[in-house]
């Protein structure tokens, strides 16, 4: 008799002791739903910076930084450059997909993990992040519940995935979330971890603070031990207004587009662009996504309109990546999209086309010639043009630094058909 009471004793605080802990999950997603049910829609300065090492246990490798607008409209997430006004459902194609490749990919976890459908979680004892002690959580999604989409080297596919949540007991905030993906299907060759986690923190939105995301680490390894890795950071997060606009379609974007103010002028295909950089760029200070400017070298007659010398070219940059082999090197794409002058403006779709690198004759056995480009460590004037590369063009700037000066030289040739994405 004493021992059943004995081991029922102990039942009762077994059952005292676990449900605090699994009341308090319950509390953490109630205060989050409430979090979501308030948050009104949002944009942000959203910050990527991706990194890359051959081996696990070599050095990370920073390769290059990207800017975007996002807007989290209800349950979505929509993308922009940086001080445009047109948010596209499909603007991620524009975005160079070297490295890891899964932007956007963390606005909705915050819906799956607390939203009706939300997995079941499991008390794993004490945890700290970010300087923070809280409770632990596990969890598992299987495949036939997941909608996580693993997107890498141009394939996509669902996958299971499992993870734990730490929550401040006090706060009932969700500090930190940890995810990894469980039986990577073979449609994303190659790949075989990924892992993601994701920092919360309280941001000031509207007249309210709202549980957000604020940084994000992806790191995807493939078969060969290759690590890619996002480190990707919110800033300056506003509620949306009214003076933006979301494009869906032509149609749409057509109407929600602002007004024009001044007359248009669409350059047609093989129109040379002789421009000269207005801004200076440099690896340490810009991004991909951010905003240029340059200068017409030489005016143009167009449909017998006249764009003058000095009109604004304005512009974005489109590639700025870093390489290590097999000898240091830069991998620069500057797309301009407009030309603006008194009175009007011409828009355009235009591709890089000089001045190219001076081309060299070296005999070969026969004693004949063949021509080579010109090395790029020479003195000898032009660029290293990427032949290959994105839709406007781009070039190789060897070495370890880079920068641009105001002046530099570019020659385009405007292009009839749409850019493709």
């Amino acid at each position: 008799m004493r021992r059943a009471c004995l081991l029922l004793f102990v039942s009762i605080c077994a059952r005292a002791w676990q449900e605090p802990e699994s009341a308090l999950v319950d509390r953490v997603r109630q205060r989050m739903a409430e979090n979501l049910a308030h948050l009104p829609n949002y944009t942000c300065l959203e910050t990527i910076e991706r990194s890359v090492r051959s081996q696990v246990k070599d050095k990370l490798l920073f390769r290059d930084r990207i800017h975007l607008e996002v807007a989290f409209i209800e349950d979505g997430e929509m993308f922009a450059w940086p001080g445009s006004s047109r948010f596209e459902l499909d603007f991620l194609d524009q975005v160079p997909q070297a490295g890891a490749s899964a932007i956007g990919s963390f606005g909705g976890w915050t819906h799956m993990l607390f939203g009706p459908s939300a997995p079941a979680f499991i008390y794993a004892g004490e945890c700290t992040a970010d300087g923070r002690r809280g409770k632990r959580y596990d969890f598992r999604v299987p495949l036939f519940s997941s909608k996580y989409e693993i997107r890498f080297g141009g394939r996509a596919a669902i996958t299971a995935y499992a993870g734990y949540l730490c929550a401040d007991a006090d706060a009932l905030d969700v500090v930190l979330l940890e995810l990894r993906a469980e039986d990577i299907p073979l449609a994303v060759a190659g790949v075989t971890a990924v892992s993601d986690v994701i920092h919360y923190g309280r941001i000031r939105i509207g007249s309210a603070d709202f549980l957000l995301p604020q940084q994000d680490e992806l790191s995807v390894i493939d078969q060969e031990g290759r690590v890619n890795r996002n480190l990707t950071s919110f800033t300056a997060c506003r509620q949306y207004g009214s003076e933006s606009s979301l494009s869906f379609d032509e149609n749409r974007a057509d109407a929600l587009a602002p007004q024009k103010k001044i007359q248009d002028l669409k350059l047609p295909g093989g129109i040379t662009l002789d421009l000269k950089l207005e801004t200076p760029v440099s690896f340490e200070d810009f991004a991909v996504g951010d905003a240029i400017t340059a200068r017409l070298n030489r005016g143009i007659e167009v449909s017998g309109v006249s764009v003058p010398k000095g009109a604004t070219a304005s512009g974005r940059v489109l590639e700025l990546e870093q390489y290590y082999q097999p000898e240091k090197s830069f991998v620069v794409g500057l797309e301009f999209s407009s030309l603006t002058y008194a009175g009007g403006r011409a828009l355009f779709h235009a591709r890089l086309v000089g001045p190219r690198l001076e081309v060299e004759k070296h005999p070969d056995a026969t004693g004949k010639g063949i021509e080579t480009t010109t090395s790029a460590h020479t003195d000898k004037t032009g660029l290293d043009i990427e032949d290959s590369s994105s839709r406007a063009g781009a070039f190789r700037v060897w070495g370890g630094r880079l920068h641009l000066p105001r002046g530099f030289r570019m020659i385009l040739k405007t292009q009839s058909d749409q850019p493709s994405r």
